[in-house]
């Protein structure tokens, strides 16, 4: 079956736009007449290639490390080193955020720690330009709020969640939840936070999708799960699988069918939290903060993109000792598509 698709908002051209974007367009236009073919398509393919590697670096205490510089850090794309840039400012950045509850299942018990939740995401994005988005999935994702900057939205749009069904598609959500972030301006910091147990239960979305979709794009995944129910058992059989996948491939699938709240955020250099209590998630929530604006965003033009997954690393030179949190793993997309 095929991947839940998000409708797209409508009606978001204005006047103003048409006349910001005819000058770029008519020069685009100019260049393409006078340039070879060729030159075109090695442009674009370079600019689609682009990869985002958001870094966090803390002390063994678990201070963040500032000052570091580009040289500072090695990436390796498949084992080898990258030509890397360190992007200012980034603590800074606007954010585009999307905020995925679980409603289904077992997930009811768990509503009454989230009463502070509304409060905790204007924290997580400080004093940075933002717009917030609410999404409740069970058996399927459901749009609550729309991207919005105002706080009494995304409180209203909190609590008024209401228990769902059986389910807990938690791939199908993240599906819809980084399409509803590729709408986003490019130069915002694409985040989502997901609240959920630790395993998927009723998605219809392949796996190795999942995995593209989310190597594909720029956005890091913060999980804060809760337990489900004893017994409750996981059963994957259902879903596409990845036998015609690499090695490393197989390995993110196997990762993802064990623990779907933690294997995603690993994927993408986020974080992987879990709670029990009301005030242990205010506590994660706030420490989940400090990561976001903490970060070093590191990028690079690979240097041998074939297409399929990619497995990154981050050193530093000299080595430091310090705990590392980054993106893992990325998808390079061949000249003929994904």
């Amino acid at each position: 079956m095929k991947p839940p698709v998000r409708k797209r908002r409508k009606n978001r051209t204005t006047l103003r736009d048409v006349r910001r974007w005819l000058p770029v367009s008519f020069c685009l236009l100019m260049l393409a007449a006078a340039a070879p073919v060729a030159a075109q398509q090695v442009t674009l393919h370079a600019r689609s290639n682009l990869v985002l590697v958001p870094t966090l670096v803390e002390t063994k205490s678990g201070g963040p490390v500032f000052n570091l510089k580009a040289s500072d850090f090695i990436v390796k794309d498949n084992g080898v080193p990258q030509t890397i840039h360190l992007d200012p400012g980034t603590d800074s950045a606007p954010m585009s955020i999307v905020v995925l509850v679980q409603t289904g299942r077992s997930a009811v018990r768990e509503f009454h720690k989230m009463i502070g939740l509304p409060t905790m995401l204007g924290a997580l994005a400080g004093d940075t330009r933002h717009r917030i988005a609410v999404v409740a999935f069970d058996s399927q994702p459901r749009m609550l709020l729309d991207f919005s900057s105002d706080p009494d939205a995304v409180q209203h749009a909190v609590y008024s969640i209401q228990p769902g069904d059986d389910g807990a598609a938690i791939l199908d959500s993240l599906w819809y939840a980084v399409d509803m972030l590729e709408d986003e301006p490019k130069q915002d910091q694409r985040v989502i936070v997901m609240l959920s147990e630790t395993r998927d239960h009723g998605s219809r979305t392949p796996i190795k999708a999942v995995v593209r979709k989310i190597g594909r794009s720029n956005v890091v995944v913060y999980s804060l799960a809760f337990s489900p129910s004893r017994g409750d058992l996981f059963d994957y059989s259902h879903v596409g699988g990845g036998a015609d996948l690499m090695p490393l491939g197989r390995m993110a699938v196997a990762a993802i069918k064990k623990n779907t709240a933690a294997a995603i955020p690993h994927m993408t250099g986020g974080e992987y939290f879990r709670f029990n209590r009301g005030q242990q998630l205010d506590n994660e929530m706030g420490m989940l903060a400090n990561q976001v604006h903490n970060r070093y965003i590191l990028s690079f033009q690979p240097s041998h993109p074939a297409p399929g997954l990619h497995r990154l690393s981050v050193e530093f030179k000299p080595q430091l000792d310090v705990r590392v949190l980054a993106r893992t793993n990325y998808w390079a997309v061949g000249s003929s598509g994904p």
